[in-house]
C-alpha cells in the first residue's frame, strides 16, 4: 500500500486566513483562487455527489463561509454546523496547524500498522486489490475530519481536534480506508431491510476494526483505548444504549415493508447534527452520528462472535442480520 500526500492548497489558505486576522480584510479573489486549486476541486466534486453523506455543500457557499463565518448566520446546515468549531480554529490557529504534522511525517512503519488494522477488518481477497492512496489536506468547510472519495482520502484540517498523536490519525487513516474497500463488498440488489442494516455497517464496522471503540455488551476488538472518536458522543449514547439500539432494531423491522426512499429517509433521521435521547428527551448536538455507534455495536458484535468470514456472508445475505444477530444475542 502506498500513501501520497497533497496539501498544496493549505499554506495559501493559512496566508489568507492570518492576514485576515490580522488587518481584517479578506481578499476575495486571491480566496476564490486558492477555492479553485486542485485539491479544493475535488473536494467541492464529492460534496456535490447527492447520495453521499456529509455532502450538499456549492463553491459559492464556500466562497461565502470564508468571508463571512464569523459575522452571520448560514442557510445551509452543513454550514450552520460548522460555524463554531470553524472559529475555535480560526482564533488558535498556530497551535491547531501543528496537527498537521501528524500527517506530513508518516513512514512505512506507519503504513504497517495501517495496513494491519485493515487485514483485521476486511475479507481476505479483498485485501489483494489495496493500492495507491492521496491523502488531500485542505483547510475547509466539511462537517466531518474525513472522508472517502474514489482513492482520495480527505481531512479536513479545521476539524482535526480529536487527534492527540501519531497513532490516532493512523487509526483514522485506516477508518477512511476501510470505507473505501468496504464499498466495494456492497451487493448493487439489497433488499430495504438489508440496505437499512448496512448503513450501520458502513460507519459501525470502520469504528470497530479502525478506532477500537467499545460500547456497553461489545468490548474493543483490540486491547487499549479507543481512538479519535468524540467521548462525549460516545457516553451520551451509552447512557440510552438499550432504548438506541431497541429503536433502531425496531425500524429495522418495519424497513422490510418499505420502500427503498422510505429506508434512505428513515437512515437519514440518524444522520443530523442534533439528537434527541431516547431516555431522556434531552436535544443534543453531536458531532457524530449515531450510526458510528449502533453499528460499532450490531456489527462489532458479530465480528467478535462469529468472525470476520462469517460476518461478511452475513453483510451479502438478504436477510440475514437479523437471524445471525438472534443468534449473538
Amino acid at each position: 500500500m502506498d500513501i501520497k500526500i497533497s496539501n498544496a492548497s493549505v499554506a495559501p489558505m493559512t496566508a489568507w486566513l492570518k492576514r485576515a486576522r490580522a488587518s481584517g480584510i479578506r481578499d476575495e479573489q486571491e480566496l476564490r483562487r486558492i477555492l479553485s486549486m486542485p485539491d479544493y476541486e475535488i473536494e467541492f466534486r464529492r460534496y456535490g455527489e447527492p447520495n453521499l453523506p456529509v455532502c450538499g455543500i456549492r463553491f459559492e457557499e464556500a466562497v461565502d463561509f470564508f468571508l463571512h463565518f464569523d459575522e452571520k448566520d448560514f442557510d445551509n446546515p452543513r454550514l450552520a454546523g460548522k460555524k463554531d468549531s470553524f472559529l475555535a480554529f480560526y482564533n488558535d490557529l498556530d497551535a491547531r496547524l501543528q496537527r498537521i504534522e501528524l500527517i506530513n511525517s508518516i513512514t512505512p512503519d506507519d503504513l504497517k500498522l495501517v495496513e494491519g488494522l485493515l487485514e483485521n477488518g476486511l475479507p481476505e481477497d479483498l485485501l489483494q486489490e489495496m493500492d495507491a492512496f492521496t491523502v488531500l489536506l485542505t483547510i475547509s468547510i466539511g462537517n466531518s475530519m474525513g472522508w472517502p472519495y474514489g482513492k482520495y482520502i480527505h481531512f479536513d484540517v479545521a476539524n482535526l481536534d480529536t487527534l492527540t498523536d501519531k497513532e490516532s490519525f493512523l487509526h483514522v487513516l485506516a477508518h477512511e480506508i476501510h470505507h473505501i474497500m468496504f464499498s466495494q463488498l456492497l451487493p448493487e440488489d439489497m433488499t430495504p431491510q438489508q440496505y437499512f442494516f448496512v448503513n450501520f455497517a458502513f460507519e459501525g464496522l470502520a469504528v470497530h476494526f479502525c478506532n477500537n471503540a467499545a460500547t456497553p455488551g461489545k468490548p474493543s476488538k483490540y486491547p487499549g483505548k479507543m481512538f479519535a472518536m468524540d467521548e462525549n458522543d460516545w457516553k451520551f449514547y451509552a447512557q440510552q444504549h438499550q432504548e438506541l439500539i431497541g429503536k433502531v432494531l425496531s425500524d429495522g423491522e418495519q424497513a422490510k415493508a418499505m420502500t427503498m426512499e422510505q429506508v434512505d429517509a428513515l437512515v437519514r433521521q440518524y444522520e443530523q447534527f442534533t439528537f434527541t435521547s431516547l431516555k431522556t428527551g434531552e436535544i443534543r448536538r453531536i458531532s457524530q452520528y449515531p450510526t458510528y455507534y449502533v453499528g460499532c455495536f450490531l456489527w462489532g458484535r458479530l465480528d467478535l462472535e462469529l468472525g470476520k468470514e462469517r460476518l461478511f456472508e452475513v453483510l451479502k445475505s438478504r436477510d440475514g442480520f437479523l437471524s445471525a444477530w438472534e443468534l449473538c444475542s
